[in-house]
């Protein structure tokens, strides 16, 4: 009896290919950071850029409408703004210049071997643990003219005899908040590179010792080489936070005396919350947007390569 030859039937092709599942199984895991991300970031900056086109004054419901550019050309004649700038590179340069150099002796005191340096290390972190608002205030108490502790210890060492406004004073205002920004920053910087000294390997310097390299020497060719990645980073993003950073000044100084002590960040803050003109608050937070943008991409063009310990 013949057999009759049967076919196997054919094998449905998948409508996907295996590569194509997992790119779209990667973008499906994505999608709900790129939601959240989108909600807190794309689009606020989307808003505000659609504010700063409108004239949105709360207390003058009357006047909101469409007008353009507007906001920005007052914005090019707005000479608070441009001195609030000005005053944000000095409060920016100021602080995080010594942050990193107070931030960077604290690490290499801290990465040394010493009867308790667990506690240290704890203590060293209260000043960035702290609210920035609990840190204006109690600097704020510091600085008071009649019964603040600097004027009291001053007084009682004999350097001063009259009591000092620190926070009055248009030539010590942002002096004095820049001071405290300094001391609240220091641990950033120690605790970053803390971490990067004890990633280096200690068989370095030992070759480096048995070559006759000077205590200088090994700090300068194996130290800062080693440490230039988080250098970089994290310099970058501590220049962005403190010129976004406006607790200290707007709790201690309010952007006073005089606009002495006013930044960009507490500008705009003012602007929407004391003038209620939200309008050219968001044309201010368009602009600071722009600058830093332009500073990011200034600064990681100028770092390029630094981040290699090659």
């Amino acid at each position: 009896m013949a057999r009759e030859a049967t076919l196997a039937a054919p094998v449905a092709r998948p409508l996907l290919s295996r590569r194509a599942r997992e790119l779209l199984t990667g973008y499906l895991y994505l999608l709900p950071v790129a939601i959240a991300l989108g909600g807190t970031v794309l689009f606020p900056i989307l808003k505000a850029m659609q504010m700063s086109l409108y004239n949105h004054v709360l207390i003058k419901p009357q006047e909101y409408g469409f007008v353009g550019l507007t906001n920005y050309a007052r914005l090019f004649h707005d000479d608070v703004f441009w001195l609030s700038l000005w005053n944000s590179f000095l409060w920016v340069f100021g602080s995080v210049s010594f942050q990193f150099l107070g931030g960077f002796a604290a690490a290499l005191l801290l990465h040394q071997a010493f009867r308790g340096r667990s506690l240290v290390r704890t203590l060293t972190l209260l000043p960035w643990i702290i609210p920035g608002v609990v840190v204006a205030l109690i600097w704020e108490f510091i600085y008071q003219p009649n019964y603040g502790l600097l004027n009291d210890v001053l007084s009682r060492l004999g350097v001063m005899t009259e009591r000092v406004a620190w926070l009055s004073s248009p030539l010590l205002a942002m002096p004095e908040v820049i001071l405290t920004n300094i001391w609240r920053g220091v641990p950033f910087f120690a605790i970053m590179l803390l971490a990067g000294l004890q990633a280096i390997p200690t068989e370095l310097y030992e070759a480096a010792r048995v070559d006759g390299a000077s205590v200088t020497q090994r700090f300068w060719h194996i130290t800062v080489p080693m440490l230039r990645p988080i250098i970089v980073v994290a310099t970058a993003t501590r220049i962005v936070w403190t010129f976004n950073y406006a607790d200290l000044i707007f709790v201690m100084t309010s952007g006073g005396p005089a606009n002495a002590t006013q930044i960009t960040s507490t500008y705009t803050l003012m602007q929407a919350y004391s003038n209620l003109d939200f309008g050219y608050a968001a044309t201010l937070s368009v602009a600071l947007l722009l600058i830093m943008l332009g500073f990011t991409i200034f600064y990681l063009r100028i770092t390029r390569g630094l981040e290699s310990t090659t």
